[in-house]
């Protein structure tokens, strides 16, 4: 579909009402316990997932992840689409706690994939990492942490994925300074050893070192061909630099992820100064519509898409319909699970990828019973 024609059908698609808004939670359950980070104790088996449908009065309806509470969505039933969404910008102030919905909506009621409304700058073909690989070896010796983590590996294979990223940070809260180290880097390597040279291996901190110990880290594990360094620490500028001047210095392609975790104003001058090579704002909290105009102006500097999205399972939908519409995206986080009621039945992983459908809107939802059984237990249906 071409613009003009987009553009003849958008006073008809902004006057349709939103005349239902239903909210349920899906529940499924990854294959295995989720052990600690570097700040946080186990992480558990579950997975909880909110969802949100949105019906119009000609007929339509898109659904997506969304938080949206009973309170939040009573003002929003009656509203005209065109006063929560507006092309090519997104979701409106208003529509905010909807944009995931809403970007769904409008790709359906223009019968196309949400990728080719945003844009198609990037690949189909989306990259997925396994980021399930959490400390789980602290009762464990060497040799048993190897073991544990050889499996863990070899279950994300069996699941499809090819990439894996590993929590570490392990002499922040859980271990001694020294032997938290000398494990973390034990267990990247088990992790190399294990994917194999083709798979990018990532290792995530959650700002457990400081810039001391992220440098020793990098020493440690210089022979792993590590892809990215998340969060080593709390975001400062004289650290920050002083770490890339360092992976620099020692001719390292190592680049610096950042921004999940209460990123402090200044964040994006770093990142424009080159100082953090990729931006990992969460996706689903901030939506599609601020990810959209953030992808654009960090593409200016260099900067590079990450967007965290640990928690959720059904958010990789949008997500990936996203990642396939800029230029500048790197790698989709995801885990093994299972959720019972999602129909995505022209989704297909491969070698790896995510590769995203040509189907209308992201080509997510939900069985009608699950959705029907979902009502009924902890969900709300509001109607004009």
């Amino acid at each position: 579909m071409s613009d003009a024609d987009i553009e003849s059908r958008l006073d008809d698609i902004y006057a349709e009402r939103i005349d239902c808004i239903e909210k349920i939670t899906l529940h499924g359950k990854r294959p295995r316990e989720i052990g600690y980070n570097a700040r946080i104790p186990t992480h558990g088996p579950r997975v909880s997932d909110p969802v949100v449908r949105l019906r119009t009065s000609g007929g339509s309806h898109g659904i997506s992840w969304s938080r949206l509470s009973l309170q939040e969505a009573e003002p929003l039933v009656g509203r005209t689409v065109g006063e929560l969404f507006r092309l090519p910008e997104g979701c409106t102030e208003e529509g905010r706690n909807i944009d995931l919905p809403l970007w769904d909506l409008v790709a359906r009621l223009l019968d196309m994939p949400l990728y080719r409304l945003l844009g198609a700058r990037g690949s189909r073909r989306v990259p997925l990492y396994d980021a399930s690989i959490y400390i789980d070896d602290l009762e464990l010796d060497d040799d048993g942490a190897k073991r544990l983590f050889d499996a863990e590996v070899t279950s994300g294979w069996e699941h499809g994925y090819r990439h894996f990223k590993i929590k570490v940070g392990r002499g922040a809260r859980w271990m001694d300074t020294d032997p938290g180290l000398r494990r973390d880097a034990l267990v990247v390597k088990a992790v190399r050893e294990a994917a194999g040279v083709e798979a990018k291996i990532m290792i995530d901190a959650n700002m457990g070192n400081t810039l001391n110990t992220a440098m020793r880290t990098l020493e440690l594990c210089a022979d792993c061909d590590l892809y990215w360094f998340e969060e080593p620490f709390a975001e400062d500028r004289a650290l920050n630099e002083a770490l890339k001047m360092f992976i620099e210095e020692n001719n390292w392609d190592t680049l610096v992820a950042d921004g999940e975790f209460a990123p402090p104003p200044y964040f994006f001058d770093l990142v424009r100064d080159g100082w953090i090579d990729v931006v990992q704002h969460d996706f689903h909290a901030l939506g599609l519509s601020w990810w959209r105009q953030t992808a654009a102006t960090i593409e200016g500097w260099g900067g590079r898409c990450a967007p965290h999205t640990w928690g959720s399972y059904i958010e990789r939908y949008a997500h990936a319909h996203f990642a396939a519409s800029v230029a500048n995206y790197e790698l989709l986080e995801a885990s093994p699970a299972r959720v019972p009621g999602v129909i995505d039945d022209d989704w297909i992983m491969e070698d790896g990828c995510l590769v995203v459908p040509d189907t209308p809107g992201t080509g997510f939802d939900v069985e009608p019973k699950v959705f029907a059984e979902g009502l009924e237990v902890g969900g709300y249906r509001i109607t004009a």
